[in-house]
């Protein structure tokens, strides 16, 4: 038998001789998409009993598995070698007791086991694949219990993962094993992966098979990274809402032994998991994508100088610094007097009064005019503000109480360009980046929406109803904050935090 072709069947020889499903496998797993925690993503190779053991308690001791998680899941690494006569045999320093007390002991808790292995003759890790050991590997993972399976494709003999070699085969021992095949998307199994599996990884193209997903199979992206590092707050929950409005399995990828308080509030989230594990178990999708935003501020940040027009400044004797591409004013955000307040260029209304602090907001003191020094809010003159390079490095350009650091020390040049650390003063308009509405249907007749910001800047951006299924009068519910927002007639807008998302449920009431 190929490496390839047991991406077929080596869950046939493991879970049962079962009817084809509507979607995916038919063995009554993965009805709704998976949840539960793989090794991967934090772990890697540096894996051992003792991680598991904790880790299996912390899923109880947490409220994870109380939240719906219930898989426990080693990937890579636990194989080190094989017996004579073909057994696979885990690391013996990492597992010394084995594998089968492990999920011995998950399914104490109530808890279920995985594994992984490959279609080939080493993982992708270089341990023993099982090529050539499919029969025998599938014997071996259902007499310690395993109740998952995720089967990667490395170093495989060549053969196309959609070719099926052999018959099924009746099995010795029945076990319902979830069956998670790996093959990266290359072949795009989400057209051809159904009748055999309950997931089958996209990777980057997820969107474009959602019409292929459904109880039973599921369209897999690849793992979580809430909670890994590299991301802001905002960015994890953007993350895990798109996770769930597109029904991709829920495998949390940090350690959940030392998780954050914040981590585990956008993992538990209910109402937003309330969507991903909706019975309808319809894949949503973007329905709308536009670079347009009603907001008339842009923002300002810094970056590598290019010479280009959205750059240069002009400096006027009404104390305002404006820009050359937009003709807009440098602006504190909403007349904001707290450090981090955000710096914008916004329409210039210098000297109207009625505007916040009478428009001294859009005025600029300079320390040094031809030459290096602070730039200077004209706002609250007995405390005064700094145009900041936030962090020292940006892109974020903000106001901060004046400290004399090199970070608000900025350099007016001949070319108009106003610099600080090597960087040039630049308008950020993010057109190049898109505002998105991504909708899926609920069983209760609603609509699940995200209003997702791909931008650096905050954006408003507006839901018509008719993209969402939805007309009229409908009540619309913040599944994040948990409280119903308002009625709302047609449509719907909110202003979304830069790379954040809304995520809302939108209901009808006529």
């Amino acid at each position: 038998m190929s490496g390839a072709a047991s991406l077929y069947v080596v869950f046939v020889i493991m879970g049962a001789v079962c009817a084809r499903g509507k979607y995916g496998l038919d063995n009554g797993l993965g009805l709704t998409p998976q949840m539960g925690f793989n090794t991967w993503n934090h772990f890697g190779c540096d894996i051992n009993e003792r991680l598991i053991y904790k880790t299996l308690d912390s899923m109880i001791s947490t409220g994870l598995f109380d939240a719906g998680y219930n898989y426990v899941n080693l990937d890579d690494c636990w194989q080190r070698a094989r017996h004579s006569n073909g057994t696979i045999i885990p690391d013996p320093i990492a597992f010394p007791d084995g594998i089968k007390p492990l999920a011995d002991y998950a399914h104490s808790l109530g808890l279920k086991f995985g594994l992984y292995s490959d279609a080939g003759y080493k993982t992708c890790a270089g341990r023993p694949g099982s090529l050539g050991y499919e029969t025998i590997d599938a014997d071996t993972y259902a007499s310690w219990g395993v109740d998952y399976l995720k089967y990667d494709n490395c170093n495989n003999d060549g053969t196309s993962p959609k070719v099926l070699l052999g018959p099924l085969y009746s099995l010795t021992q029945c076990r319902s094993i979830f069956y998670s095949m790996c093959e990266w998307g290359v072949e795009d199994p989400a057209t051809w992966a159904e009748p055999v599996g309950n997931s089958w990884r996209t990777t980057e193209s997820n969107d474009a098979w959602a019409d292929y997903a459904g109880p039973g199979g599921w369209n897999d992206p690849d793992m979580l990274e809430v909670g890994n590092g590299g991301m802001t707050y905002e960015e994890y929950k953007t993350h895990f809402s798109l996770w769930c409005l597109a029904k991709a399995p829920l495998l949390i990828g940090c350690d959940i032994t030392d998780i954050s308080n914040d981590t585990l509030s956008i993992l538990t989230a209910p109402e937003v998991l309330a969507v991903s594990q909706d019975p309808l178990g319809v894949q949503g999708k973007k329905v709308l994508s536009s670079t347009y935003s009603t907001r008339s501020a842009l923002q300002v940040v810094v970056e590598d100088c290019k010479g280009i027009s959205n750059q240069r400044w002009e400096i006027l004797s009404d104390r305002s610094i404006r820009s050359e591409s937009t003709g807009l004013c440098l602006d504190v955000s909403d007349c904001g007097r707290s450090d981090g307040t955000l710096v914008e260029v916004f329409d210039c209304h210098i000297g109207e009064k009625l505007s916040c602090d009478e428009s001294l907001n859009q005025e600029w003191e300079f320390e040094n005019m031809n030459g290096t020094g602070t730039i200077k809010s004209m706002m609250n003159l007995d405390q005064r503000m700094c145009l900041d390079v936030a962090g020292g490095t940006g892109p974020t350009v903000e106001m901060w109480t004046c400290n004399s650091g090199t970070n608000q020390q900025w350099t007016t040049n001949s070319d108009g360009t106003i610099t600080s650390v090597d960087m040039c003063l630049t308008v950020y308009d993010g057109s190049e980046e898109p505002l998105e509405v991504w909708y899926a249907p609920l069983s209760d007749g609603s609509s699940a929406v995200i209003l997702f910001n791909r931008k650096s800047m905050a954006a408003d951006i507006t839901a018509p109803f008719s993209v969402v299924n939805q007309s009229g009068s409908c009540l619309v519910r913040d599944l994040w904050a948990r409280e119903d927002i308002g009625i709302f007639k047609d449509s719907f807008t909110s202003t979304v935090a830069a790379h954040g998302v809304t995520f809302v449920k939108i209901t009808p009431m006529d």
